[in-house]
């Protein structure tokens, strides 16, 4: 009974999540700067100013506002941490618990994308190639064919199909060994420190390999009965016909480690997305696939191999076929902080610690011989708080990139201050831009319509979790703003909450 009132919890936390993260299609570039980006990024309020708590009547008012409708909320033994500050004059005007540590959840991305965005530039690009370390002799690959990835979070079919036209182009017709799936540019575990085993299995929870292909999830449906699912999945089905007045009750569950999924209970339709495990053997399959459909014949099998495996091929040895570049960094920060997507974060995390870990130094001396690229990606940004004289109290901890962690632990100031210093870097309209405008786009689609053009923020929520941060521009000043809420028994309660008290803030003068 437990298991099952488990996987119940999980459907229904997936279900409520898929609006908010799925992406629109109409949404891949990054568009112009907004008027609001432009008042944002004139301040000359700086992350190292002292801020001091607000004398002014208004501003007063409005904090104890801000407590009277917490204290009088469902949500009031929860815990609540609130920082405003204004871009004006560096005013605080509230600051409530600034200094405790929370649980940030998806607001965690906010660190991720401004240091990758300072440190990698808007135009980085991952790459993607094919290689070899056999010959070519008149159209035959005698050799192994190696598809390596470098951390591309957008790599999909379309993609491949690109790199098998560029085959072709070489007129090679055959293949006479394996098409292997390489994944071991990251040193890195695929799973992120803290994640919790029953949220893998969901699309979420997508492991962060280096060769990622179509998000690593593949989607399961049932429609009127009939199953539908993609053939990597080994999915067993075992259910009954509902009476006609009884609702679809469905159970999903996929094996850890493995991707063998069950779907039992009562009922005849689903759509669910499902975390696919060993991406870098399914991208191996469907190059094979799309290979074999362009008419280039292979011997072999597909296998995988990552850093942890023993005889590998030597990269540097082998001669390069083919690449494709993913788009630019603006464009995939632009998406992941519009939908909030966890795989994003985490190769964006893992490629801040490959390029730039090594001038880096290590805190605990146990790990600098054996410091994994997240490991070093956190250090990073550590480094890049410190340089913009961000200062992580004690009680404070990283521990990925996406914010799925319940070991992350930050204070309502340190992410203001790391808001403020992302208007001061490079291309920091990037930045901006990424962020969900208020009941337009984004995770923010269906939130304070009423301050459409006025809020761009990013939203957290994990279970017991609610949060959002970001920038209100009101009549005459700018404020930099972060809600958030641990141990909440309700997310939706506390969403509503935090927009009331985003209401509250916005009546400001």
């Amino acid at each position: 009974m437990r298991l099952v009132y488990a996987l119940k919890s999980l459907i229904l936390i997936t279900l409520l999540a898929f609006s908010a993260c799925i992406e629109k299609s109409t949404e891949n570039s990054a568009p112009a700067i907004s008027e609001q980006s432009k008042d944002i990024l004139e301040s000359n309020i700086n992350p190292s100013d002292t801020f001091q708590l607000s004398e002014r009547a208004e501003d007063v008012a409005l904090a104890k506002k801000v407590d009277e409708i917490i204290s009088n909320s469902d949500l009031a033994d929860a815990r609540w941490g609130v920082f405003v500050v204004s871009l004006k004059d560096g005013r605080l005007i509230v600051g409530r618990d600034i200094d405790r540590p929370f649980i940030p959840a998806s607001i965690m991305k906010l660190l991720t994308s401004m240091v990758a965005i300072d440190k990698l530039g808007k135009d980085f690009r991952w790459q993607t190639k094919l290689l070899s370390t056999g010959r070519i002799e008149n159209g035959v690959l005698r050799g192994d064919l190696i598809l390596y990835g470098q951390g591309a979070p957008d790599l999909d079919d379309a993609s491949i199909r690109i790199l098998v036209d560029k085959l072709k182009q070489l007129g090679i017709r055959k293949v006479q060994g394996d098409i292997v799936g390489d994944e071991s540019y990251f040193l890195a575990d695929n799973l992120g420190d803290g994640w919790l085993w029953n949220e893998i299995q969901w699309y979420y929870g997508a492991e962060a390999s280096a060769l990622s292909i179509n998000l690593n999830q593949a989607q399961i449906k049932l429609n009127d009965g009939r199953p539908s699912f993609d053939e990597f999945i080994q999915a067993y089905f075992d259910l009954q016909t509902p009476r006609s007045e009884m609702p679809d009750s469905i159970g999903v569950k996929r094996e850890l480690c493995q991707n063998r999924v069950y779907v039992w209970g009562t009922g005849r339709n689903l759509n669910v997305k499902i975390a696919v495990q060993n991406p870098a053997l399914w991208a191996a399959r469907i190059l094979k696939e799309e290979m074999q459909r362009a008419g280039i014949q292979v011997s072999g099998d597909i296998r995988s191999v990552n850093w942890r495996t023993a005889n590998r091929p030597e990269i540097k040895m082998a001669n390069e076929l083919a690449l494709i570049d993913s788009k630019p960094l603006s464009e995939i920060v632009y998406r992941m902080n519009k939908h909030s997507i966890n795989l994003y974060a985490e190769l964006i995390l893992r490629t801040l610690g490959k390029k730039f870990g090594e001038f880096v130094p290590e805190d605990d001396p146990k790990f600098r011989e054996v410091r994994a690229d997240d490991r070093a990606g956190i250090a990073v940004i550590k480094q890049w708080l410190s340089e913009h004289e961000i200062t992580l109290h004690k009680s404070e901890a990283i521990h990925d990139g996406s914010g799925l962690s319940r070991l992350n632990l930050l204070t309502p100031q340190t992410i203001g201050r790391a808001l403020i210093a992302a208007t001061k870097i490079k291309d920091s309209e990037v930045f901006l831009n990424s962020l969900p405008i208020a009941g337009k786009d984004g995770t923010m689609t269906n939130r304070l319509h009423d301050l459409s053009g006025k809020l761009i923020a990013k939203t957290g929520n994990i279970t017991s979790v609610a949060s959002l941060a970001g920038y209100l521009n009101l009549k005459d000043e700018t404020l930099v703003f972060v809600v958030l809420s641990n141990n909440v028994y309700d997310s939706t309660k506390a969403n509503e909450l935090i927009d009331k008290l985003v209401r509250e803030i916005s009546l400001l003068h």
